[in-house]
């Protein structure tokens, strides 16, 4: 189902402070769907803001100060992915080219390359 076809006028939403909004605040804000156009909505609580239906960012010239979910469950679900992807960045980043920089056993190694393989 696409965003289009989720959207619905008086449904919530909930906004994650993104860029330079997130500087300021943690805070995500649960807000109500006031319009859905063709490629743009908007929501009672942001009055002069428009969004994507694609992507459920606000629309700017600059960074995007907000990105949208349609649950909590999708706003915790996509931090966990991004803090999974992050620690495998910096702990295969940091895997050295020899057996003394790294406690993987060449077993362990053949697991992940397996499982990487699937």
């Amino acid at each position: 189902m696409t965003n289009k076809e989720r959207l619905k006028v008086g449904m919530k939403l909930y906004l994650q402070p993104t860029g330079n909004m997130a500087r300021r605040t943690k805070e995500v804000k649960e807000v109500t769907v006031s319009k859905v156009g063709r490629k743009y909505f908007e929501v009672e609580e942001l009055w002069r803001d428009k969004f994507a239906i694609d992507d459920l960012r606000d629309v700017t010239e600059y960074s995007n100060d907000w990105q949208g979910y349609f649950s909590l469950q999708e706003l915790e679900d996509d931090e966990e992915y991004e803090e999974l992807l992050s620690d495998l960045r910096i702990y295969f980043g940091s895997i050295g080219r020899n057996r003394n920089s790294t406690n993987l056993s060449l077993d362990q190694l053949r697991q992940i390359k397996e499982m990487i393989k699937r």
